[in-house]
């Protein structure tokens, strides 16, 4: 049995915390995923749950290694990493179909997920690529057929009912 909308909404979702590896540390030479990881945090169905330090890129192998200080110097922060994670809490608390909506997978195929959150007339469409760029065909839907998309975050493109994702991307619209 799954969990209803309701428990979804309140699980607490994150990469890593004090019992962990550092997520960062985990994607060795893959580290250009983490802000795809960042998106999937902010835009799927619960809490986002960030470990200090992960907003500005600290790394670190399991404990006692994923327990080091902050860096509080700026020099020691990754501030494209930070403005990332600002960003897209900022596009969270901007948009209740991130907070509250229900969640349908479009597309998960290879290295491909496309889901969308819908909230009474709002949309947030959230495409995530971590392989090469592609084109992804979205399915026929009434919960797609809205005016104005806007792309938020990210690169991708749309065009009718197919998707231009760029390598190792994350993307979100948004409709009202």
């Amino acid at each position: 049995a799954g969990l209803s909308h309701q428990q979804q909404l309140r699980m607490f979702n994150q990469l890593d915390s004090h019992d962990t590896a550092r997520f960062k540390s985990l994607l060795g030479r893959d580290v250009a995923r983490l802000p795809l990881a960042v998106v999937w945090l902010f835009c799927w169905p619960g809490v986002p749950c960030i470990y200090y330090g992960d907003e500005v890129g600290l790394d670190g192998n399991n404990d006692p290694f994923c327990r080091k200080p902050f860096p509080w110097h700026e020099s020691q922060q990754d501030q494209t990493l930070l403005a990332l994670y600002q960003r897209l809490a900022a596009l969270r608390k901007a948009t209740p179909a991130l907070r509250h909506g229900g969640c349908q997978v479009l597309y998960a195929e290879g290295d491909v997920v496309v889901f969308l959150r819908v909230l009474g007339t709002e949309r947030a469409l959230v495409a995530i690529n971590r392989g090469e760029s592609c084109e992804v065909p979205l399915p026929i839907s009434p919960l797609l057929a809205v005016n104005g998309w806007q792309r938020r975050e990210g690169k991708g493109q749309q065009a009718d009912a197919t998707l231009s994702l760029p390598a190792i991307s994350a993307t979100v619209w948004t409709a009202h």
